[in-house]
Parts: structure tokens; C-alpha cells; sequence
């Protein structure tokens, strides 16, 4: 919106290259999965990795739309060569993020089923139901409070952070929680 506008191709632009950088971070799990030796190490890796992209998006978006706007813009001569690089810049800030976003799900629920099964107490079924419940209630909560208060209370810059750190803080939970029971594991 700050930088492609209100129409809505700005808008299906940005919802496409979501959708689209998420199935294909879900698509290369899927694929790489079963070669990962520890999904949940990896979906630790990933959530720390796009805590640490938002910790640089405002910085990054900000010199990235500046310098579009102060040197590639005016050298350009028509609307459409204009418009073309805007769309390329937004695709190149918003694609790794999405795909990175896509890689989380298949990751967590690979790895907790690999627990599931290992364990062999829990119906695997009965734990990716209730996995892809707290991941939605989770994801519905998370744009209720950033789009309802944290814009307002901190602005966009902000509220980024605040996910960020949210995003770190999984990533370090959940690589504390598999060194733990990988240690478990080892000790008995």
C-alpha cells in the first residue's frame, strides 16, 4: 500500500506473491522433509530467520523505496517501465519472507509427528488437527492485535518489531526444547 498504492492490482499483487512465496516454501518441505534430520531444529532455524528479515524490513523497505523513488524512477520513460519496477521491488522484499512463512507449518508438523510416531502413545491424526487448530487460532489472533492495536500503539515499524521478536524468541523456545529433549533422549 505504501509503495504500490491502494488499486486493486497493488493489492493482488501483494496477496499473489504471498499465497504464492508460502506454497512454494510449503512445496520445497514437502519435498526436503523426509531428508531433514530434525524438522523441529529446522522449523526453529526458519522462525529465526524471519524474526531476523523483520528485524531489517522497515530499514530495508525504506532505502529499497527511497532509492526507487530518488534514482530508478525518474530515468525511467514510461508508466508501464515505472510501474513494472515498483512491482519488481515489492515481489523481491515480500518473496523471501513468504517462502521462509510457507516452510514453517510443514516443518513443525513433520517434526511433531516424527515425535508422534517415535512415542507411539499419540494418534497422529488427532495431533496435525490440533497442531493446524493452534496455528490458525494462533495466526488469527496475531492480525486481530497487530491490525486492531500494536499499528495504533506503535505504528507499523512497531508492530514489525514486535513480531520479530515474537518470531526469535519461537525460533530460541523451540531449539531450547529439542536440544532438551534430544539430551533426554541421550541420557536414558
Amino acid at each position: 500500500k505504501l509503495f504500490l498504492g491502494h488499486a486493486a492490482y497493488a493489492q493482488s499483487l501483494v496477496l499473489i506473491v504471498f499465497m504464492g512465496g508460502m506454497a512454494l516454501g510449503s512445496g520445497l518441505c514437502a519435498r526436503w522433509s523426509t531428508r531433514i534430520a530434525s524438522p523441529l531444529l529446522g522449523y526453529a532455524l526458519v522462525e529465526a530467520v524471519i524474526g531476523m528479515l523483520a528485524l531489517a524490513f522497515h530499514e530495508t523497505f525504506v532505502a529499497a523505496t527511497d532509492f526507487t523513488y530518488a534514482a530508478i524512477l525518474p530515468a525511467l520513460g514510461t508508466e508501464w517501465l515505472a510501474l513494472s519496477i515498483k512491482v519488481a521491488v515489492s515481489c523481491l522484499l515480500i518473496l523471501p519472507p513468504s517462502v521462509l512463512l510457507g516452510m514453517t507449518f510443514p516443518l513443525m508438523t513433520s517434526g511433531f509427528l516424527r515425535l508422534v510416531s517415535s512415542d507411539g502413545k499419540q494418534d497422529s491424526g488427532r495431533v496435525l488437527g490440533v497442531l493446524y487448530f493452534a496455528n490458525s487460532i494462533g495466526a488469527a489472533a496475531g492480525v486481530l492485535v497487530a491490525g486492531f492495536y500494536l499499528i495504533g500503539a506503535a505504528g507499523l515499524p512497531g508492530t514489525i518489531l514486535t513480531a520479530a521478536i515474537i518470531n526469535i524468541v519461537v525460533g530460541l523456545a523451540v531449539y531450547g526444547g529439542v536440544r532438551l529433549t534430544q539430551e533426554d533422549a541421550t541420557d536414558s
